[in-house]
């Protein structure tokens, strides 16, 4: 009987072949000094490496998601290692994939230098380039990183097309009015003010544009913080009217989340969303979706996760062992025992219920938490 590593034997030896391209472009360039043509012409050599080995993956792929829950970073372009977050991901779910974080960023390269600050945009290819190679030398193959975007997407300007139009009905609703394009939307409205006046109290506090807004605080503001993190942004869009400066904020915002549902949803694999922001969006909008079973399957699950990172944040600071820890969360399996702890205690984590479930992380990960609250003292 074939094993499972068997039936994606090509897939693994992607990953090799991937951190040897890698290896080639960091040996060949100082990667603290880098070129803007330099970093885009490896963007393209990585899509093309992707485009050669599609059809395998793809095959492979199908095979693994149809027998294993699969959870796929979404939110985030690259893991983020340093900061412990492989320890998050691989806690529950059978596999854990990355979306190729230079993929992700490929549309930063095409846009016209003079329209953005280039050197934060270097400095952050610098740091995906890093977490990566972490990633594939560090982990072992406990996450697999794919080209999914090129997999779950045929054709980019239809895709681009369903975006916008979910885009647009969400917006004609919140706002009550019916808006065909950008424009109607920006005739109506002069200022973050007015735009802000039209919304319900509830949605008004669910459009979060920064990791770290106050509650309470005004359209205005979280705008404000927004572009204060975004200098790029900022960039792009000056002398742009407040309408406009709104719309494509919220579409950026919006569209990232109705993206991953899309993407997850034609690849049978989960969202994990670590983002408060990110996951603020997926509330907004997810009762859209959850009278599709299963839609409202993954939603169910990526709520869960999220509940999970929140509940142990800063937990695995001081973990010694990551290979220890991945055989620990194999084996306790604990996405099934907390759904079925779930549905024995009748929680319906879509109208509340979310300390419920924390609650239940902390029984089932009771060992885990004291061990790693013990390491954190002794530290």
């Amino acid at each position: 009987m074939q094993t499972e590593q068997s039936k994606i034997q090509n897939i693994l030896q992607f990953q090799q072949e991937y951190r040897e391209l890698i290896s080639e472009f960091v040996g060949n360039h100082d990667i603290d000094a880098l070129e803007w043509n330099e970093i885009a012409f490896f963007m393209d050599e990585v899509k093309f490496f992707w485009l050669a080995r599609l059809d395998a993956i793809d095959v492979e792929l199908e095979f693994l998601t149809k027998k294993n829950c699969c959870f796929l970073l979404s939110g985030a372009i690259y893991l983020n290692v340093s900061d412990n977050e492989h320890f998050y991901f691989k806690s529950l779910g059978d596999h854990h994939i990355l979306d190729d974080p230079f993929l992700r960023m490929e549309h930063f390269f095409r846009i016209a230098q003079d329209s953005i600050d280039t050197s934060d945009i270097v400095d952050y290819f610098r740091r995906v380039v890093l977490d990566n190679i972490e990633v594939l030398d560090k982990c072992q193959n406990a996450f697999l990183i794919l080209p999914i975007r090129l997999l779950a997407i045929e054709d980019e300007e239809a895709h681009h097309g369903l975006l916008n139009d979910f885009f647009l009905r969400f917006l004609s609703n919140i706002f009550g009015t019916e808006y065909a394009d950008q424009d109607s939307f920006c005739q109506d409205f002069a200022t973050f003010e007015e735009i802000e006046d039209k919304l319900e109290p509830h949605v008004r506090e669910l459009l979060t544009f920064n990791q770290y807004e106050e509650e309470g605080i005004t359209l205005r503001k979280k705008i404000e913080m927004h572009n204060e993190s975004q200098s790029s942004f900022t960039q792009l869009m000056a002398g742009e009217p407040e309408a406009r400066i709104f719309f494509v904020t919220l579409f950026s915002y919006l569209s990232q989340i109705s993206d991953t549902l899309l993407t997850c949803a034609s690849l049978r694999v989960f969202p994990y969303i670590r983002y408060e922001v990110t996951f603020q969006y997926l509330v907004l909008i997810m009762r859209t979706f959850i009278d599709d079973e299963k839609l409202r399957d993954m939603i169910e699950k990526t709520i869960i996760f999220f509940i999970f990172r929140k509940t142990m944040e800063g937990l695995f600071d001081y973990h010694k062992s990551f290979k220890n820890y991945c055989e620990t969360a194999s084996e306790k399996k604990a996405l099934p025992q907390i759904v079925s702890r779930m549905r024995d205690q009748k929680i319906d984590i879509f109208y509340g219920g979310g300390q419920n479930v924390s609650e239940i992380i902390q029984d089932l990960f009771a060992d885990e938490i004291g061990r790693l609250t013990r390491l954190a003292a002794d530290a």
